[in-house]
């Protein structure tokens, strides 16, 4: 992370800033939507309903985050209107399955068994990256889970990371139900350090301004793309030219900086690296 108070406090000014901007601009794009998804032939798109910061509900109920920003601009682009489906991955993935949603709204992992079951739109606008996240002061290298052995390591629960580390490391590996819990956790020093994808991470790192910092990645980006039903090529080609256009146009630039302060669609970690 940025050494020194000065540099730090000025970041976070000009970060603000910026998503001052990027949310005043995407106002012109959410009213629309929202105003139109009382159509009674909206698309239906699913989401998780607790994925921060991509898709989750605020203090008042309502379901916000990065992911349905990116399907309000994918939408408008193929001028269709949609509702949110907030369920579990597990329901989801029937759902998308049995038609009743379109699309899920969120990036799948590209694995044999996700490539069995759906098509994946691609290019994708991120890719998904594993990194070990450290006490900003700590500069200690973990590059794999045998440097944590001995170590108390936080993971998110009944993910395959929290199953891989246990594999590896035993009992040092500490689960939570939240991974803002173990973030917090680790701040406090009561972890050696936390793995979670790095665009999630880096979320709550600034939301919550905890002293970490993102340190190696953990392993290589991960390809990942929207999820289609198996066979509908004409959807996944449609959501592919709009995902084109989302990238070229500069809209998931101004998406990206609203809730990250820096454009995802570019090949690094996190902002830190970026300063």
């Amino acid at each position: 992370m940025i050494e020194g108070m000065n540099t730090l406090a000025a970041e976070q000014v000009s970060r603000r800033t910026l998503l001052f901007q990027a949310l005043a601009g995407l106002g012109a794009w959410v009213a629309p939507l929202c105003a139109q998804a009382q159509a009674s032939d909206a698309l239906k798109i699913g989401f998780l309903n607790h994925y921060p910061p991509f898709s989750f509900k605020d203090k008042d109920g309502v379901q916000k985050g990065f992911d349905l920003d990116v399907m309000v601009r994918v939408c408008q682009i193929l001028g269709v209107a949609f509702v949110p489906e907030v369920d579990g991955m597990a329901s989801l993935k029937q759902k998308i399955q049995t038609g009743q949603i379109s699309w899920i709204g969120h990036q799948l992992l590209a694995t044999p068994e996700n490539r069995r079951e759906f098509d994946l739109v691609k290019p994708s606008y991120a890719a998904i990256q594993l990194v070990c996240v450290q006490q900003e002061d700590d500069d200690r290298d973990f590059l794999s889970l045998d440097d944590l052995v001995g170590k108390k390591l936080g993971v998110l629960a009944n993910t395959g990371i929290e199953e891989q580390s246990r594999q590896a490391i035993g009992k040092s590996t500490v689960a939570y139900p939240r991974i803002e819990d173990a973030l917090a956790d680790l701040a406090r020093k009561k972890l050696d350090a936390v793995l979670e994808e790095s665009l999630i991470a880096d979320y709550f790192i600034e939301r919550d301004r905890l002293p970490l910092r993102l340190a190696a990645p953990f392993a290589a980006p991960i390809a990942a793309g929207l999820a289609v039903r198996k066979g509908h090529r004409e959807m996944q080609a449609q959501l592919s030219s709009a995902i084109q256009t989302l990238l070229k146009d500069g809209s998931l630039r101004k998406i990206a900086e609203k809730w990250f302060g820096y454009d995802v669609s570019r090949p690094r970690v996190s902002h830190q690296q970026s300063n």
